[in-house]
């Protein structure tokens, strides 16, 4: 632990002092105002939203990588607000050159990429963004259920031949069996979207426990067992030693003729040349893919240029609301944080 995080520290509040409750110890910050700095590393910030950000907290807010800011900024930096993942990934390296940093602010769901051992070495708070991708990729994987079923790759095609088809058909969703895999904010926004377009739901977890809005759930452990009677399978699952390659070989040999694999979770839930094979052969009849085991996903890799994929880059959760959405959870945070009432901040990481 740091000797500063012992001793009485800065604060928010000119002439107060309030008591931080972290694990084990017990923190007291002195607030002597407008000295502080919260530092966010991405570009993606715009430049209302980072004056309404400085006018609520009272405080300066950067807007730069941590190598460029300055030595005092780097001292004065107590809150860091960043994706924290691919090209907006935070380092060891870097943190160390934050000696009074003690919350990271996530903008993402996951935090699998924070250097985790030394945030919890630190003693330093890491709160996520968990639940304000619901939304938006809830309706991302409509979009791609309706994507396959109405043919819009095949019409498309028709459209700029200016070829005139009334051999062509549709296919609907209704009453089509859907698995979605994880019934966390996402999957159970995903089954409520679902459902009110006729389409029978499957919630998987590991748990089996019941959730709302699906209209049955199972095990993750007999996955198998179901995956012959979907039409639709779609993951929204997180990156974990369970979840790894899950989607292989022997899983899509379960699955039934032309299933439309979704994946909306992490990439390496899915074993690539699995999947390749398996849209080659026709087995899987295509795939919405918008999260890959490597990315960006390199100007080569086959997913590019076959048909029957659709390929995201990692943006179904983007929207013009999204930045507004995860500084909602983070400025309700800090009216805890500025008060020390750190046991009170939503979705709060424990490493």
């Amino acid at each position: 632990m740091r000797p500063d995080r012992e001793c009485i520290s800065r604060s928010y509040r000119n002439d107060s002092i309030c008591q931080f409750h972290n694990c084990s110890f017990t923190c007291y910050f002195y607030f002597s105002g407008g000295d502080l700095v919260i530092v966010c590393t991405t570009p993606d910030l715009s430049d209302e939203l980072k004056e309404t950000l400085a006018a609520q907290t009272q405080l300066r807010v950067h807007q730069k990588k941590i190598a460029e800011l300055g030595a005092r900024d780097k001292e004065e930096t107590e809150i860091l607000i960043t994706y924290g993942n691919f090209e907006d990934a935070v380092t060891v390296e870097e943190l160390e050159q934050l000696p009074n940093l003690k919350w990271i602010h996530v903008l993402s769901s996951g935090t699998e990429q924070l250097p985790a051992n030394y945030t919890k070495e630190q003693s330093i708070l890491v709160t996520s963004s968990k639940g304000i991708h619901a939304i938006p990729i809830s309706e991302y994987v409509i979009a791609a259920l309706l994507y396959f079923a109405k043919r819009i790759p095949d019409f498309r095609r028709l459209q700029e031949r200016m070829q005139w088809s009334y051999s062509e058909e549709m296919f609907e969703i209704h009453e089509k069996t859907l698995a979605v895999l994880g019934t966390g904010y996402i999957g159970s926004e995903i089954a409520k979207k679902a459902k009110a377009l006729g389409v029978n739901v499957i919630g998987v977890n590991r748990s089996g426990r019941d959730t709302d809005g699906f209209d049955r759930i199972v095990k993750m452990k007999r996955l198998k067992e179901i995956l012959p009677d979907c039409d639709y399978v779609c993951s929204a699952l997180p990156s974990t030693e369970e979840t790894r390659n899950l989607i292989d070989h022997g899983m899509i040999r379960h699955m039934k003729e032309e299933v439309v694999f979704i994946n909306v979770g992490r990439g390496d839930l899915v074993v690539e040349e699995d999947l390749i094979q398996a849209l080659q052969s026709g087995k899987i009849a295509g795939a919405a893919l918008d999260v890959f085991r490597e990315e960006p996903l390199e100007n080569g890799h086959p997913f590019w240029r076959m048909e029957n994929v659709l390929v995201t880059p990692h943006a179904s959760a983007r929207t013009s609301r999204y930045m507004e959405r995860a500084l909602s959870i983070f400025l309700n945070n800090f009216s805890h944080f500025r008060n020390g009432e750190t046991g009170n901040l939503a979705n709060k990481v424990s490493f």
